[in-house]
């Protein structure tokens, strides 16, 4: 199976890629990690169905803006549902490598439970430093740390060879590409790296 059939399939669950109740704590830490992001511009790739999608719309608020993309079209139809309510919130369809985002204004870049799943991650992380105001910041979070994940994956066909780096070895390449690294967290219920865009 391929990744795009994965995906394609679970979106016709009833609540794909949802957040369990037992993980609202790691979700109020990365909610704490990402400070205030009220009026923020927000890039969110593989939005998948949602789940972050609505939260970034509330914490952003209305004089904010969020752009949530995935390719998957499953995918995007459950997220438009879920933000229809928020007019802050973009959905488009499209992947993390050939989207088409005007330049230098975005204040963050969330990429939450995708950076595994992108085809090419080193140009990913080039478009994003363009995408991104000076200063702007690039955040990759899971709420499970690198090996936790990576053995989630292994039993699942379609992302089977979907591996998350560790952080240590993902921050060493964002430095290669000019980001400045400002945090690297990689444990068994917290992947989060955070990188600012000189």
């Amino acid at each position: 199976m391929e990744r795009a059939e994965f995906f394609d399939r679970l979106a016709t669950e009833l609540d794909p890629l949802a957040i369990l109740p037992e993980h609202e704590s790691r979700m109020e830490r990365l909610r704490e990690r990402l400070g205030d992001l009220r009026g923020k511009r927000v890039l969110e790739p593989g939005c998948g169905a949602g789940a972050l999608s609505r939260r970034l719309a509330e914490w952003v608020g209305r004089g904010g803006r969020v752009l949530a993309w995935d390719p998957s079209e499953g995918m995007v139809a459950h997220c438009r549902r879920v933000v229809q309510d928020f007019a802050q919130v973009e959905v488009a369809q499209g992947t993390a490598e050939e989207i088409v985002i005007g330049a230098g204004e975005w204040d963050l870049a969330l990429c939450f439970r995708v950076y595994p799943h992108l085809e090419k991650p080193e140009l990913f992380l080039g478009r994003c430093g363009d995408w991104l105001v000076p200063g702007g910041e690039l955040v990759v979070a899971n709420l499970e740390g690198s090996e936790s994940l990576n053995a989630m994956h292994a039993e699942l066909p379609g992302v089977r060879e979907d591996r998350m780096p560790a952080a240590e070895a993902l921050a060493a390449l964002l430095r290669e590409l000019g980001w400045q690294v400002v945090a690297a967290i990689d444990e068994p219920e917290e992947y989060y790296v955070r990188a600012r865009r000189p």
